[in-house]
């Protein structure tokens, strides 16, 4: 397995680390090849490699120690900007032809995939890239196609972005599966009315915006719709927990959407509360105290890690109507990308408790559909197709 380390910053890193911990619970011996870290000890999992930097020089680097590791499967983890900047992106391919090198079946995990038409100049606005779309598009399009190309096997986390590769990309079909991202188990041991006494929120709504701040994610139009319904609804709260993103947070003009959002929210009696960065021991709190959780997204291109964290609480969830998340969530769940819009489903969720009570048993329903033991085993059966080279002697459950 190629990814970030589990200490990194973001998405992937979590990601990499729960679905290692399944496959090892399958009795799948894996070995992970990290980029360098201070601290390099990982208890859930000894075979670890941190070997490679941020920049031009990882493929190298890792085709070094994958030489030595002598694999069956190579299974790299991919993100546009996961190795580095924009170079490091373009260099993705020759990390792929280099693995190939070693007579290994070569699988990519496409964590991100941009479809062609929502690459505009507001898209690039919205991930602050800078440059025209055309010339963007072309790139994509190169990089993404050679990717496809030399790839053995593609996974996807969702159907839209099988959709996406095969329409816009060109991609055979056959060489993606689609397996969801995996979703925790949790129980949370705090009740609700503990967790907000703790939070200072005796008595009082809470709604959850939960991940790093971004354009993209619409938080903007989170805070405009909210304060339709502050006057109507003093007891309210909304929570907005997460810090700059990790690749924006030395970002000009990053760092003044964040001031004015929270510019925005100082004129409402402190019903809207920006926590920055939530500690993974504090989260539970959070996620217990929350009555409702919303993910107002104006773009997406990859699956959401914060909306399956949300989900292993089995929490009521509302998002925008986009997808991925028209795939995982009901309509009765869904909102149009606009303040009142947005205002209007919160205002419904919220006083119609059956409505709620609906929603989080479809989320719950999707938590054990979706557990990490049967992405685990779901991956599982991917290395097997791809190793026998005989997809058609296996059958939708994974055996003979």
């Amino acid at each position: 397995m190629v990814s970030t380390h589990p200490d990194s910053e973001g998405g992937v890193s979590s990601y990499t680390e729960n679905l290692i911990r399944s496959l090892r619970e399958h009795g799948l011996n894996v070995h992970l090849i990290t980029n360098k870290v201070k601290d390099n000890s990982i208890d859930e999992c000894e075979d670890i490699f941190p070997c490679w930097d941020f920049g031009f020089r990882y493929p190298f680097q890792i085709f070094k120690t994958l030489y030595k590791c002598k694999p069956d499967i190579i299974h790299i983890q991919h993100e546009y900007f996961l190795y580095g900047g924009a170079l490091s992106a373009l260099l993705f391919p020759v990390l792929i032809f280099l693995a190939k090198l070693s007579g290994c079946q070569v699988i990519v995990t496409l964590h991100g995939v941009i479809p062609l038409s929502e690459l505009s100049k507001k898209f690039l606005t919205l991930n602050d890239i800078k440059g025209p779309a055309s010339v963007h598009k072309i790139g994509l399009i190169f990089l993404t196609k050679i990717i496809l190309l030399v790839s053995d096997s593609v996974i996807v986390h969702g159907n839209f972005f099988a959709e996406t590769l095969i329409e816009e990309y060109g991609c055979p079909e056959k060489k993606i599966h689609v397996i969801p991202h995996g979703i925790k188990k949790i129980d949370p041991k705090v009740s609700q009315d503990v967790a907000k006494n703790s939070l200072g929120l005796k008595r009082r709504t809470m709604i959850f915006f939960f991940g790093y701040i971004a354009k993209y994610k619409g938080v903007e139009m989170l805070i405009d719709g909210f304060q339709l319904l502050t006057e109507k609804y003093p007891d309210w709260v909304l929570i907005i927990g997460g810090g700059a993103h990790p690749r924006f947070k030395n970002n000009y003009s990053y760092n003044r959407y964040v001031s004015k959002l929270r510019g925005m929210a100082y004129s409402t009696n402190k019903q809207i509360i920006f926590t920055g960065f939530i500690k993974e021991e504090d989260l539970a709190k959070y996620f217990s105290a929350a009555d409702l959780l919303v993910f107002p997204y104006t773009v997406i291109m990859s699956y959401s890690g914060p909306f399956a964290i949300a989900s292993s609480y089995g929490k009521c969830v509302i998002s925008s109507n986009i997808p991925p998340f028209t795939e995982y969530l009901p309509k009765e769940a869904l909102f149009e990308r606009s303040a009142e819009d947005l205002a209007r489903k919160i205002d419904q969720v919220l006083n119609h408790p059956s409505l709620r009570d609906d929603i989080s048993k479809h989320v719950m329903m999707m938590k054990y559909r979706n557990s990490w033991d049967k992405v685990g085993r779901q991956t599982e059966m991917v290395y097997r197709l791809i190793l026998t080279k005989g997809e058609e002697n296996w059958s939708s459950d994974g055996h003979a």
